[in-house]
């Protein structure tokens, strides 16, 4: 690449050079247009840099900042995890490993292909017989669906797990490697409206750090169905019971097979894997349906448990209905995210 940028600048300085020899007016022209465009280039490298020093862009990668890479790799290398757990942003939201040598592998957003990749490259960081924890979230079954909805998984989604797979998984992604490069290195190639978070940045994403319930009983109500709108938009539902249809069969078995997958790399590897469902509010869990939650939950993992592995199902659990250790519908809080992974590892019988 950098070659070919100095055979285009050779090039340039040539053309401009003879532009004189025809026409002394176009010269001067392409001398102007030269001047402007090694402006706006500067200007764009300039403006790049500093977009990448915005919340907006390190909030995106927030979640990846605890594994082992080559950026950091002397810092953070820690071996022989008793325990790690892999998911979206339930489960980022839901551990908290401070009894054990534990790890959370869910960067937020995250599809269990990603899961799956992310333990083949950081499994050996895992002790012998340690517990790899592997979350079932309310629409794990269908999931799969979302490799045909770019808008949810595109280049900014698969740009994070470029950023901790290795090179082979990262071009194996199903999305262009060479486009997920370019927009790690130039974001605003991709996004010239992220311009705008150089003069008006959104706030640090503090999320994580929360310990105690920041909503009132109404803004709970309010945001249980926001979440429920928000997967009927994602997986293009009519209603929750709209799920059972056969239409989705296809990406339910899809779904089955790779746990099945994910669970047969654990036992081959000598670590424990456990299905798990971390709990939620009522204000959440009383808007699904049963049969839906059973579709979602309870068959499938039944489908997927060839082995009887443990399932550890705290969706319902009373002792996490308490709405003051969350910090809204469906997220725990620091608080309740303690409390919640030292009952997981009591149950595991780990401490």
């Amino acid at each position: 690449m950098r070659r070919k940028l100095y055979l285009l600048a050779a090039l340039s300085i040539i053309v401009w050079i003879a532009s004189f020899f025809v026409s002394v007016i176009l010269g001067i022209i392409l001398t102007v247009l030269g001047i402007l465009g090694v402006c706006f280039l500067v200007v764009f490298i300039v403006a790049n840099k500093l977009i990448k020093h915005t919340n907006w862009w390190r909030n995106q990668y927030l979640a990846t900042e605890q594994f082992v890479s080559n950026n950091g790799y002397r810092d953070n290398i820690i071996r022989n995890y008793d325990i790690v757990n892999l998911g979206s942003n339930p489960a980022h939201f839901g551990f908290f490993y401070d009894k054990v040598k534990g790890q959370s592998w869910a960067t937020g957003s995250q599809g269990q292909d990603m899961d799956f990749e992310i333990l083949k490259y950081f499994h050996s960081y895992i002790k012998e017989g340690g517990t790899v924890l592997i979350p079932i979230m309310p629409f794990t079954a269908i999931s799969t669906y979302l490799r045909e909805r770019p808008d949810y998984w595109g280049l900014s989604y698969y740009s994070k797990f470029a950023k901790i797979l290795d090179g082979a998984q990262t071009a194996a992604l199903p999305c262009d490697s060479r486009k997920l490069i370019w927009y790690l290195r130039f974001p605003l190639l991709f996004n010239w409206r992220a311009f705008v978070f150089l003069l008006h940045d959104n706030n640090p994403d503090n999320r994580y750090l929360l310990s105690e319930q920041t909503m009132m009983e109404m803004e709970l109500e309010q945001d249980a169905a926001h979440w429920i709108k928000g997967w009927l938009t994602e997986f293009r539902l009519k209603n929750l019971k709209d799920v059972l249809d056969a239409r989705w069969l296809g990406y339910y078995n899809e779904a089955i097979e790779l746990n099945k997958k994910i669970v047969d790399y654990c036992l081959e590897r000598g670590y424990q894997p456990v299905f798990i469902c971390v709990p939620m509010t009522k204000y959440l869990s009383d808007l699904f349906p049963e049969d839906v939650r059973n579709f979602l939950v309870r068959d499938f993992v039944t489908k997927a448990n060839g082995h009887n592995i443990p399932f550890l199902d705290y969706t319902l659990c009373e002792d996490f209905q308490d709405p003051e250790l969350y910090f809204n519908s469906f997220f725990l809080n620091m608080t309740g995210r303690k409390l919640f992974t030292k009952r997981v590892l009591k149950d595991l019988n780990l401490i």
